[in-house]
């Protein structure tokens, strides 16, 4: 599916999810994930940054992130790329603007020679927080892909809430975000766990932390009963 279509499909997509929950303050992930050529991630980058300055051109406060996969299976070495708009509005104008806009166009029909797309995806914010703050270089994501069982959905997200006050009392360096797949291909419907450490020494602390965690345990204890883990993957910010 290339950029455009996706764009017009995902802006379909989300003013039905609109209409149907009046949700229009959800912060919006647009996800691209591709392998980049040897030896051009540098070029992929400067490329990536000209896109961010586009979207800063057109306005509606989207955010491009970029973060390499590291440990995240038949994935690993991969690149994805988030486009964040705060709301369904602001992904709807402005990502309309940007496709439309001939510097957009002219820079991705420049990457072509130096990537190949994997797949492309929309995420929906399902904790009521707005967009994530930008991550500096050498932070770590982790990422869990989930099935949340019929009907619970809203309980797995207040078990998400219960784990975020934990690693704020235990004193843990991480941010932690629940986004649900809404474009996707056969991870539609899927569910997103993403946890934002400073460092990869932070990782492995904040990990630590958890583990020796009573609380922690018995909140990821009961997950098992209304979900079904699909992946479990590291990134870096480069």
């Amino acid at each position: 599916m290339s950029h455009r279509r996706l764009v017009a499909a995902g802006i379909s997509t989300l003013l039905g999810l609109t209409l149907a929950t009046g949700a229009w303050a959800q912060a919006v992930l647009q996800t691209v994930t591709v392998r980049v050529n040897s030896g051009q991630m540098s070029t992929y980058l400067e490329r990536v940054a000209e896109l961010q300055g586009v979207m800063d051109r057109v306005g509606g406060g989207a955010r491009v992130q970029v973060w390499n996969a590291t440990a995240a299976g038949t994935n690993t070495g991969d690149t994805l790329v988030s486009i964040g708009y705060p709301s369904l509005v602001a992904f709807a104008e402005t990502s309309t603007k940007a496709v439309a806009d001939p510097e957009w166009q002219k820079i991705l029909a420049g990457l072509d020679g130096i990537r190949t797309l994997v797949s492309q995806g929309l995420i929906v914010s399902r904790d009521g927080g707005g967009l994530p703050a930008a991550a500096a270089s050498g932070s770590v994501l982790q990422g869990v892909l989930v099935r949340v069982k019929p009907g619970q959905l809203d309980a797995y997200v207040q078990r998400i809430a219960e784990l975020k006050g934990v690693l704020e009392r235990v004193g843990a360096s991480s941010n932690i975000r629940v986004w649900q797949a809404t474009l996707a291909g056969q991870t539609t419907g899927t569910v997103a766990v993403g946890i934002i450490h400073p460092s990869l020494a932070a990782y492995a602390e904040n990990t630590a932390k958890l583990q020796n965690d009573d609380e922690a345990a018995k909140l990821l204890a009961g997950l098992d009963a209304i979900r079904t883990v699909v992946s479990s993957s590291l990134f870096t910010s480069p």
